[in-house]
C-alpha cells in the first residue's frame, strides 16, 4: 500500500462578494449575482476551511462510529491511487429482507458537499430518535461519503485545489497494450481543471481519470485479464471512436471504481443515490429563481451489448419505474413556496453505460442523481448550509418512504413533470 499523503485545507479566507438570505425567498446582490449568485469574483481567495480535508473526514467517521454504540459500522473498502484509503459506513443489521440503500459521494474531487450531507446523514441516522429508528428497522443503509481522495486533496500553487479527476496515469505500455493505444475518452493526461469562476483554467500537472465514466455493467470484468488474453481486442476499442466514447462502458481502470463495483456486487442495493454538483441554472425564463439542484433517475436510453461477454444489459421496467418514484419522493420534499428550495429541475439525460448509476441501473437497481448547483471553484463555501439541506431533505424523504411503504403509492408521472433542464448561466447572467 502506498504511502497515505497529509492535508489540510488551510487557506486564505476572501471576503464574501455577496450575502444570501435563507427563508421564504431569497435575495441576491445586484448585479454579479442575479441570477443564480451568490458567485464567485475572479481571482477571489477561497475559503476551503469548512470542507472536511481526507485525514478530517476519516477522523469524523470514526468519532461517529465510537459515538453510535454499534449502530455504524466503518470498514475500508479500497484503496485511491494515491494510498487514501476509501470508506463505507454501514447502518442496518444486514437482515437479508430489508430493502438496501446505497448513498455514494464526491467522485468528483471539487464535488464536495455531498460528503459533508453524507456525515451528517450518517450522525441523525445513527443519532437514536423515533426516525431514525423506524428507517433501520425496515433499511439497511451504506454510505460511501468520498470515492475521490485523491482529486480532493489535489494542490495547485502549493494551495488545495480539489479536482474532478483523480491522480493516475494511463500508459499502455504498462498495462501490457500496444504502445500508442489511446487512452480512454474520459482521460485528462495534462491534469487540467477550470479556474476560479470558470475563467479559463488552470494546469496542475496531475493525469487522471474521470472516475464517473470508468465503470462497466459486468460487474466481473478485469481488464488486465482480458488484455492478457487479447491485448489487440482492447487496443482496437480504445483506438476506435465508435466503442471508445461515452454511449460505450468503460474498461474500469481505476482502483477506485473497481472497488466500488465490488463494494455494490456485494451489497447489491435495492436503490443508489448519487450525490454530484453542477453548473448554474434559472428555473425557466419566466422564473430566475436559481435551481439549487438537479435530479435524474435514467441513466441510459438503450440496450448496451458488453463486446467481450457479448451479454446485452437493459434497464428493467420495474426498475425504471422504481427510479421515478424515488426521484418523485425527492422533487416533492422540496417544493416549499417560492424559495430556492423549490427550484428543481431535471438533469439533461443521458445515456452512459459507464456512469456510476448507469451500470448499476443495468444490474436491477432502482437511481437518483443529486446534482448540487456549484463547485469549488465557482461556488466556494458559499450557501453551504442551505445546498447540504437541498441534498439532505430529499434523500431522508427517500427512506422514509421506502420504510414506511409509502413508495408504492407514489405517481412515477410526477417525475415526468419535473422541469426539464434549461437556461444554464454565468456570472452576470450570461
Amino acid at each position: 500500500m502506498k504511502k497515505k499523503k497529509r492535508l489540510g485545507y488551510i487557506i486564505s479566507s476572501g471576503v464574501l462578494a455577496s450575502t444570501i438570505v435563507l427563508g421564504a425567498t431569497s435575495v441576491f446582490a445586484e448585479p454579479t449575482t442575479t441570477p443564480n449568485g451568490p458567485w464567485v469574483q475572479d481571482q477571489q481567495n477561497l475559503s476551503f476551511e469548512g470542507l472536511m480535508s481526507n485525514e478530517q473526514l476519516e477522523a469524523k467517521l470514526k468519532q461517529l462510529v465510537q459515538a453510535s454504540k454499534g449502530k455504524v459500522q466503518l470498514s475500508q473498502f479500497g484503496t485511491s491511487n494515491d494510498g487514501y484509503p476509501l470508506y463505507v459506513a454501514k447502518l442496518g443489521d444486514n437482515n437479508p429482507n430489508k430493502k438496501r440503500v446505497l448513498v455514494y459521494t464526491q467522485i468528483h474531487g471539487n464535488e464536495p458537499l455531498g460528503t459533508e450531507a453524507a456525515v451528517e446523514l450518517i450522525q441523525k441516522l445513527s443519532a437514536g430518535g423515533k426516525e431514525a429508528g423506524q428507517i433501520l428497522d425496515k433499511l439497511n443503509i451504506w454510505f460511501v461519503p468520498r470515492i475521490n481522495p485523491d482529486g480532493t486533496a489535489n494542490q495547485y500553487e502549493g494551495k488545495p485545489y480539489p479536482t474532478r479527476y483523480s491522480h493516475q496515469t494511463f500508459d499502455p505500455v504498462k498495462l501490457g497494450l500496444p504502445e500508442g493505444t489511446k487512452a480512454p475518452w474520459y482521460y485528462n493526461a495534462i491534469g487540467s481543471e477550470r479556474a476560479v469562476n470558470n475563467n479559463g483554467s488552470v494546469v496542475y500537472g496531475i493525469p487522471g481519470f474521470d472516475l464517473n465514466r470508468d465503470f462497466n455493467p459486468n460487474y466481473d470484468f478485469d481488464v488486465n485479464e482480458e488484455i492478457k488474453k487479447d491485448p489487440q481486442k482492447v487496443a482496437a476499442i480504445l483506438n476506435s471512436s465508435s466503442t471508445n466514447n461515452g454511449s460505450q462502458a468503460a474498461l474500469v481502470f481505476s482502483p477506485e471504481t473497481r472497488a466500488l463495483t465490488k463494494l455494490v456486487k456485494e451489497f447489491d442495493p435495492d436503490v443508489a443515490i448519487d450525490i454530484h454538483h453542477r453548473g448554474f441554472n434559472r428555473l425557466s425564463e419566466e422564473d430566475s429563481r436559481s435551481v439549487s439542484i438537479q435530479l435524474l433517475g435514467l441513466f441510459t436510453t438503450k440496450p448496451y451489448t458488453d463486446p467481450f461477454s457479448g451479454r446485452t444489459y437493459t434497464v428493467d421496467p420495474a426498475v425504471e419505474t422504481l427510479s421515478k418514484k424515488v426521484n418523485a419522493v425527492a422533487y416533492e420534499s422540496l417544493q416549499r413556496g417560492n424559495s430556492s428550495f423549490g427550484a428543481i429541475q431535471k438533469y439533461p439525460q443521458v445515456n452512459y453505460p459507464g456512469s456510476g448509476l448507469g451500470a448499476i441501473q443495468l444490474n436491477g437497481t432502482a437511481t437518483m442523481l443529486i446534482e448540487i448547483k456549484g463547485q469549488t471553484q465557482t461556488l466556494g463555501q458559499k450557501q453551504n448550509g442551505m445546498l447540504k439541506e437541498t441534498a439532505k431533505v430529499p434523500v431522508m424523504a427517500v427512506l422514509n418512504s421506502l420504510a414506511d411503504g409509502s413508495i408504492e403509492n407514489v405517481d412515477p408521472a410526477v417525475y415526468d413533470a419535473i422541469p426539464d433542464y434549461a437556461f444554464g448561466v454565468n456570472p452576470g447572467g450570461k
